[in-house]
């Protein structure tokens, strides 16, 4: 009896090693190393923080945009302003100074 006793005791330590070190891999390959791994998992919420975070800031600039291009259908005085202000444009018997802020460099 002792000797089957100490047979299954030694067959079971035997054993418990096998399945720690088996569990010790997965944890291991869970966490690092498969590309399901909680590592890799945290580096894509991080990513996809970002990328939520540059389609709000797109979306701002888009609404912005609509908004002054709608502006500028709709009233001639406003294109004719955007189009001295951003690209320089003149009448042909205008002339153009432009006066740099020195507290802006």
């Amino acid at each position: 009896m002792k000797k089957k006793l100490l047979h299954s005791w030694t067959f079971l330590r035997k054993h418990l090693s096998i399945i720690r070190i088996f569990a010790v891999s997965f944890i291991v390959i869970m966490l690092f190393v498969d590309d399901n791994s909680f590592l890799q998992s945290f580096l894509y919420d991080r990513k996809i923080r970002e990328l939520k975070k540059e389609i709000e800031h797109y979306q701002g600039v888009i609404e912005n945009s609509q908004q002054q291009l709608n502006e500028l259908r709709s009233n001639s005085e406003n294109l004719e302003k955007f189009a001295r202000e951003q690209y320089l444009m003149k009448k042909s018997n205008e002339d153009i100074y432009i006066i740099e802020d020195s507290k802006n460099e």
